[in-house]
């Protein structure tokens, strides 16, 4: 159960001094602890006999200024052990982000925003606390009980003995409910992801949420998985609310006993009023770490659940990886040759089928196809997102599983179909990939996407502020941003995935006429659903139910009088009947 919790063992190693350190201050808060009761003893013994005020004196000062002492360390204590925690926390957190940004797409399929956020930010306070907190008070219970106990014989085993008696039950306590804490904190957190989740997708859709009139229902599926969160929530605090009480009934008892045979033993003269006075502030001592033991040991429950909950993060592997050998991709020239590629997201479903293709370096490749064709997946899997068997795609004529990851990417330009613009400036979204580029460039990427004049517009211009996702622009603006952004980078295969499906044919025609001296110097993959974009490519391959089905140029296609033909005879027509209009 606590097995989760040794993944931090390395982060305690790389701050390890300031754990020895507060350690040490443990102890000598301590001992300064334990001074005090035998202070007081003698103090009150000194009453017996005849007394002088400045001796009482004496004795008052010491206890405070052994107080003090005893102040100083502890803080001192707190100071080395919650700053190391909180350090420990800062590097979890650049860890968990760092590993987050080298998973790949597929990745995110299993997990929603709203889960990662939850252990993000939940998860590891939680874990943090055990850093902190909950090392703190573990290693100041050991060492209070090292050290009190011995204290407590030395004036009375018998009394030790009955004052002692009571704490194996604490610790059975300890032990039943803390394993009902791990496993109801573990639902905690599970339902709050849920939870987390369906607020993100409600702020994220809004705008869908109100055009199909369904506030009402979302508030109601809100406060369903709400209800399911606080009454897991009541059940974890009805455990906790039964935990202390009933520490609290085991050191109650034990306390009365003590005063019980301990009176009778001052009665009888075996031990001194001040003896037994020190003895109830040793036990006193004893009562305020055995009721942290509780707390921390829900601490620890708390922060086992939570790791566990974010090692299924940073432990993921990324199913494609840089292998050993692995080599950079130098000079690259764009070449992309597919050998009989079959693939699919899972092994009884081939989303492609037989891909024999190649692309010559500096050319353009127009891919058509009806909807589910396979187009996304087949320029998806060029920048090696997905796992390929060997011999099944290779660029420059090197097996792609042979080329390190980051140097591959480096060479290509992306336009997806969902585009997604930063919550930045505009010209921090165009120079995304370019961050040194200058204001000339940014303009000059902006002009050949026909973005330029629109963007002036703005109070601001290029240094105008997008909104959540680009919500300010436009659809086709924002696809005209995300083209700027992929033809700044200058890559040398450009990828556009229907980069034009929010435009309309005019300003696409202008966006493509200003790209022919673009996309000379470089591949290009044109994947559309209109053959007017793809026309001017120098091949175009029709895919249907993830096979090529039809290769050639455009008159070749129109020529065959296939699927290629049958739309651009369709489009034609729409054409025609758009002018009449």
């Amino acid at each position: 159960m606590l097995r989760s919790l040794l993944y931090l063992l390395p982060y305690l190693r790389r701050y390890r001094w300031k754990y020895v350190a507060g350690a040490l201050f443990v102890v000598l808060t301590n001992i300064f602890r334990i001074i005090n009761p035998r202070l007081v003893q003698q103090a009150i013994d000194y009453l017996k006999s005849e007394f002088h005020l400045s001796r009482l004196g004496l004795y008052a000062g010491l206890i405070v200024g052994v107080a003090l002492l005893e102040g100083l360390f502890l803080f001192l204590m707190r100071r080395n052990l919650i700053v190391a925690s909180r350090e420990i926390e800062n590097d979890l957190r650049n860890d968990f982000f760092r590993k987050l940004t080298e998973l790949p797409p597929p990745f995110y399929h299993r997990y929603s925003t709203g889960d990662i956020m939850s252990r993000a930010t939940n998860d590891l306070n939680a874990v943090r606390s055990v850093l902190g907190p909950g090392i703190a008070y573990s290693v100041n219970t050991i060492i209070a009980f090292l050290f009190v106990i011995p204290m407590m014989i030395l004036i009375s085993p018998r009394l030790s003995l009955f004052a002692l008696l009571p704490f194996p039950v604490v610790a059975l306590l300890t032990n039943r409910i803390g394993r009902a804490i791990y496993r109801r904190f573990e639902k905690i957190q599970a339902q709050f992801s849920e939870l987390s989740t369906r607020v993100q997708e409600n702020l994220s859709g809004a705008a869908i949420i109100r055009w199909f009139v369904q506030e009402e229902a979302e508030i109601e599926r809100f406060s369903r998985l709400n209800r399911e969160y606080f009454r897991r929530n009541m059940r974890y605090a009805r455990v906790m609310a039964a935990f202390h009480p009933s520490l609290m009934l085991v050191i109650g008892m034990a306390t009365a006993l003590v005063i019980l045979i301990g009176g009778n033993l001052v009665i009888k003269g075996q031990i001194s009023l001040g003896e037994f006075t020190a003895f109830l502030l040793y036990l006193g001592i004893l009562i305020w770490p055995s009721i942290a033991l509780g707390w921390v040991i829900g601490l620890f429950q708390q922060g086992a659940a939570s790791m566990k909950r974010m090692q299924e993060i940073l432990e993921a592997r990324p199913a494609v990886a840089d292998r050993p050998g692995t080599r950079p991709l130098n000079s690259p020239r764009g070449e992309i040759v597919f050998r009989n590629l079959s693939f699919g997201y899972t092994p009884d479903r081939p989303v492609l089928k037989n891909i024999d293709l190649h692309i010559p370096p500096r050319s353009v490749l127009g891919v058509l196809g009806p909807t589910g064709s396979g187009k996304s997946t087949l320029v998806s899997l060029i920048p090696h997102f997905y796992p390929l068997p060997e011999g099944v795609l290779f660029i420059d004529g090197r097996d792609v599983n042979e080329i390190q990851l980051a140097s591959l990417r480096r060479c290509m330009g992306f336009v997806p179909q969902e585009t997604f613009l930063f919550s930045d400036t505009i010209a921090n979204n165009i120079a995304y990939g370019v961050p040194e580029a200058s204001r000339e460039q940014i303009e000059w990427a902006a002009k050949l996407a026909q973005i330029h004049d629109q963007i002036m517009e703005f109070p601001r211009g290029y240094q105008a502020v997008l909104g959540e996702k680009g919500i300010n622009l436009s659809g086709g603006q924002k696809q005209r941003v995300a083209l700027a952004r992929a033809i700044l980078r200058s890559p040398t295969i450009l990828i556009l995935d229907d980069a034009f499906s929010a435009l309309d044919t005019a300003t696409e025609e202008q966006i493509l006429q200003n790209l022919q001296a673009v996309f000379q110097d470089r591949t290009v993959i044109l994947v559309s659903h209109r053959v007017s974009t793809l026309q001017q490519a120098d091949q175009i391959i029709v895919l249907d139910e993830g096979r090529i089905v039809e290769q050639g140029t455009h008159a070749e296609l129109v020529a065959a009088g296939g699927y290629y033909a049958w739309t651009y005879q369709k489009q034609l027509l729409e054409d025609e009947l758009e002018q009449v209009d």
